[in-house]
């Protein structure tokens, strides 16, 4: 079940403000969000943990090392007609 909670924009310092209930903030389990404006309002999500350093090696061992596509795309800005002069 979905809980809802109420609050008011306030002033804090040059800016304006939401004070999370105390239960609501600690369900984020951090300190540091992500605003994200949508169509309904103002999206408030838990921004993702950095792994720790000594995790980054397994990470990258995991990591797809496949060849890129090849870009033939590319080849046709060749004859655009914007040669430098």
């Amino acid at each position: 079940m979905q809980q809802t909670y109420q609050a008011r924009i306030t002033r804090i310092g040059n800016s304006k403000g939401v004070r999370l209930p105390k239960e609501l903030a600690l369900s984020l389990g951090t300190s540091e969000v992500i605003l994200e404006k949508t169509a309904e309002g103002i999206l408030i999500k838990a921004r993702p943990a950095i792994p720790p350093l000594k995790e980054w090696a397994a990470i990258f061992a995991n990591a797809d090392t496949s060849a890129e596509p090849e870009l033939d795309d590319w080849d046709i800005t060749l004859s655009d007609g914007l040669e430098d002069e």
